[in-house]
């Protein structure tokens, strides 16, 4: 975690006798800019094997030694990095969730976590007015360097997170051996459809979304030798009618990290669409943020809160479960269920399209 506090100081933070929101500003951000250099520096890769000294890490990085001493105490102090007798090495935190050779890292993430705190700049406007102050990069026309630069972060960060979340995911939802079709809407960088294709070696997964999206998919499928199990169909998915030409085959359909970025109404035209491409007795899977589903988390609500400011700035919003059961019902769909994640921040629901 960002911070670490003993024992006492977490009793004080907690009696008011700390000064707890010079924690949050600016030691908080303070921290995690120290983190990402590191990931942008390659210093978690670099310590990955084996613990060194300064000199060597200096030399390998290509800092000024002194320079770099100041930023591996600082992540010493922070958890990320440990130190003895001069050597410096991964913490096991570091070393699983840093790394980019562990099948865990989150590093592409927390390399496009700078780009989602400009998001955040715009949180005074969005406060006062309640309405969209940027378009997500996707939406950009993407010409320049940076943009595209920009773009390529967002899903490889994405993908690390469904890379992440998704091994829970595949385990919490039952998929019939025999399924072989599976529909993976506005799916981009096919972290998940891969996640599915592995865990059942007879499913072959269609992946719809726009072509930026659909890139970094194509290239997840390449890195994950599956090219033969998926396929890539180029579409808007609230414009065009994506279906029409799919009938009903699919045994499997997810419908992930898409709700919080569209209007009520063109949910509920998305997820009858999606309902009527199942065959009898498919399952939907649903995965967002839900608002009332926090299960009595602080770290959970904290996430779906700032994800529920974020999306306001980009044109979207997030629901309660209610609303995305009613949503689930009126498309035809039955055995509503919701089920709680260990990782905290995103709900899984389930729905069943009812056998003929």
């Amino acid at each position: 975690m960002p911070l670490r506090l003993n024992p006492i100081e977490s009793l004080l933070a907690r009696l008011s006798l700390l000064p707890v929101p010079l924690f949050d500003t600016p030691l908080g951000p303070g921290i995690a800019k120290a983190v990402v250099t590191a990931c942008e520096m390659g210093l978690f890769d670099t310590l990955s094997q084996r613990a060194l000294p300064l000199n060597v890490l200096a030399g390998r990085l290509n800092c000024e030694p002194e320079g770099l001493k100041l930023l591996l105490n600082l992540l010493v102090s922070a958890g990320y990095l440990g130190e003895h007798k001069g050597y410096y090495r991964n913490t096991r935190a570091a070393q699983r969730w840093l790394t980019s050779t562990s099948p865990f890292t989150v590093a592409p993430y927390v390399l496009h976590s700078p780009d989602i705190v400009q998001i955040w700049e715009h949180m005074p406007e969005v406060v006062r007015t309640n309405r969209m102050a940027m378009r997500m990069p996707y939406d950009e026309k993407n010409e320049t360097p940076e943009e595209q630069a920009r773009l390529a972060r967002h899903y490889a960060g994405l993908a690390s997170l469904a890379n992440m979340l998704g091994r829970e995911i595949v385990l919490r939802v039952h998929v019939p051996r025999d399924a072989r079709a599976l529909l993976d809407v506005g799916g981009s960088h096919a972290a998940y459809s891969a996640l599915f294709c592995q865990r059942y070696p007879r499913l072959h997964a269609t992946i719809i979304d726009m072509q930026a999206g659909l890139a970094a998919g194509e290239r997840t499928a390449k890195m994950m030798h599956m090219e033969q199990r998926m396929r890539f169909i180029e579409a808007d998915i609230v414009e065009d009618d994506f279906t029409a030409s799919l009938g009903e085959q699919f045994d499997v359909a997810l419908y992930f990290h898409i709700a919080h970025l569209l209007r009520p109404e063109v949910n509920q035209m998305l997820l009858a669409r999606v309902a009527h491409a199942l065959k009898p007795g498919g399952v939907l899977v649903f995965v967002d943020q839900v608002t009332d589903q926090t299960g009595g988390s602080r770290l959970t609500a904290l996430m779906v809160q700032f994800m529920a400011l974020t999306m306001v700035t980009v044109g979207g919003t997030t629901y309660p479960f209610g609303t995305i059961k009613e949503w689930l019902e009126q498309a035809g769909l039955e055995q509503v269920r919701g089920h709680r994640l260990l990782t905290p921040g995103a709900v899984l629901i389930t729905a069943i399209r009812p056998k003929k």
